[in-house]
């Protein structure tokens, strides 16, 4: 891959088995912008994310998704809050810009994402929100019990619990597979708001060549922090940050972590910021 930074600084395939020129190179301007600093340990202790799936293009989100017109992802924010104590850790909240199955008003009901639990809420409306983190975070009724002690999030999920039960117009399923979440967030920072897409067309076309639809799946985000590190991906259900990802290095990610070889996997140290908290 070729790239019109200064070597010494920049390396454009760190992590690359074998460079090569068919991955798009991002533009120059946007490179110049990436912090080249240390980023171990760049991001937010929390235990579970919530991605808050609505048919919401990314260039339409605001700077900070809580002023989206809907007010559900504010009134989302604002029951978090409440309940900070009840729950007792940090939840990760996320917009996802996805094709939604709610069959209310799309303004008034929103698809819920749930990492590392990998499950999905579909449907759920906006009078509905405090019941759903009460029996998820308050309750802990999940297929992962985040405040049990005594065995693994690994464990757990390994388990095969049963998917919590809300509402009848409230759909709950498994999510199988890898998934990437990528944030893509322009309006927040440009950084972000380039570099994030072209991951998202460079994992479509390896999964589309390698034939992975079945077990690779991602989602565009929004901010998650650390924007200065872009581009920024997070991958399920391991709970793991990567930063200053190109494009070169998606082919590697993917298949480091749908083989789960760790020889593969520690190409992508140069990358790593950071681990889903998981230790009490």
């Amino acid at each position: 891959m070729s790239s019109t930074t200064d070597k010494d600084s920049f390396d454009p395939c760190s992590g690359c088995e074998i460079p090569c020129s068919k991955h798009a190179a991002y533009p120059p301007e946007i490179l110049q912008e990436i912090d080249q600093g240390n980023m171990v340990g760049s991001i937010d202790k929390h235990r579970r994310h919530l991605c808050i799936g609505q048919s919401i293009p990314t260039t339409q989100w605001p700077k900070d998704v809580k002023d989206l017109q809907d007010a559900y992802i504010a009134t989302l924010t604002g029951f978090l809050k409440e309940k900070k104590e009840s729950i007792g850790y940090a939840v990760k909240l996320t917009s996802a810009s996805v094709v939604t199955t709610t069959s209310d008003d799309p303004t008034h009901s929103a698809d819920w994402y749930l990492f590392p639990d990998q499950i999905k809420i579909s449907n759920v409306n906006i009078e509905q929100i405090e019941q759903v983190i009460q029996t998820l975070f308050v309750d802990d009724q999940s297929v992962i019990k985040i405040k049990d002690k005594t065995k693994s999030v690994e464990e757990q999920l390994k388990e095969d619990n049963n998917l919590p039960t809300f509402d009848e117009n409230i759909k709950c399923e498994r999510l199988h597979g890898l998934w990437l979440l990528v944030c893509c967030h322009y309006q927040r920072d440009q950084r972000c708001g380039v570099i994030g897409p072209m991951i998202i067309d460079e994992i479509e076309k390896y999964v589309r060549e390698t034939d992975r639809s079945d077990n690779v799946h991602w989602l565009k985000i929004s901010h998650i922090g650390g924007h200065k590190f872009a581009g920024n991906v997070i991958v399920y259900p391991s709970g793991t940050w990567y930063g200053r990802v190109l494009t070169c290095h998606i082919p590697l990610l993917i298949d480091a972590y749908t083989s789960s070889s760790e020889e593969l996997k520690s190409k992508l140290k140069p990358l790593y910021r950071g681990h889903l908290d998981t230790a009490w």
